[in-house]
């Protein structure tokens, strides 16, 4: 059976593609296979160009994938290369097998270090979730203290205004009173001049009635005195 272990990952923001190419190798036989130079198997991409920081959670589960490939890759390299260490203890075409086994230790390097490369990018996407993770309940806490202290503004705009409506109240009140005052008042002088215009009529009549008395009564005083001239006058005669 021929196994060809040929990856290629593109990562979000990486500066370009590695290629990682083995060669076809017998392990059945633990014989070295023909190279074909022109032969490669391109894998498609494990963990994609991911947009947005919204999907962050979803590119660091697509490296975790990615990077159990390429444990996987490597224990396969490594049980390839440790084929090829038996196969040149039995083959006499050593120069053959160390070209292999020089080529299988590159893909093995190269691996070990694209391996490496994801661990960082999934270790680095953790902590951004995890910061992440921390803003959000940060700001959770945050919408929820302004919630209370809006529902406290909002309870206090409404004792005020209702302090409010009861000034109003009172105040229309007052002034209701006052301009009944002021109507009183207004009566009561009005009344009061009728009252004096009223007592200055009744004096004048009175004054006239009285002189009319006086004039009355000197008359009838001359009138009394000129009868008693009169009475006097007569026994005399």
């Amino acid at each position: 059976m021929e196994n060809t272990q040929n990856t290629v990952c593109n990562s979000a923001g990486g500066d370009g593609a590695e290629r990682i190419t083995g060669l076809p190798l017998n392990t059945e036989m633990a014989v070295p296979a023909q190279m074909h130079p022109n032969q490669t198997t391109e894998v498609p991409e494990i963990c994609p160009r991911l947009a947005g920081g919204d999907n962050s959670q979803i590119q660091s589960e697509a490296c975790l994938a990615e990077r159990d490939a390429f444990r996987k890759k490597l224990e396969e390299a490594e049980s390839k290369l440790s084929a090829l260490h038996q196969a040149t203890n039995k083959q006499n075409d050593s120069g053959d097998l160390n070209f292999e086994l020089d080529k299988l230790k590159l893909n093995l390097e190269n691996t070990k270090i694209a391996l490496e490369d994801r661990e960082r990018r999934v270790a680095n996407q953790e902590s951004q979730i995890s910061a992440l993770t921390k803003q959000v309940s940060s700001l959770k806490e945050v919408v929820a203290i302004t919630k209370d202290m809006l529902n406290i503004r909002n309870t206090e705009m409404k004792n005020l205004q209702e302090n409010v409506d009861k000034m109003e109240t009172k105040i229309s009140e007052e002034r209701e009173r006052h301009n009944s005052m002021l109507n009183k008042m207004n009566t009561a002088v009005q009344l009061n001049a009728d009252l004096k215009k009223e007592y200055q009529t009744q004096l004048r009549l009175f004054q006239d009635l009285r002189g009319k008395y006086e004039e009355k009564v000197e008359l009838l005083s001359e009138e009394n005195k000129a009868l008693e001239t009169a009475v006097q006058a007569q026994p005399a005669q």
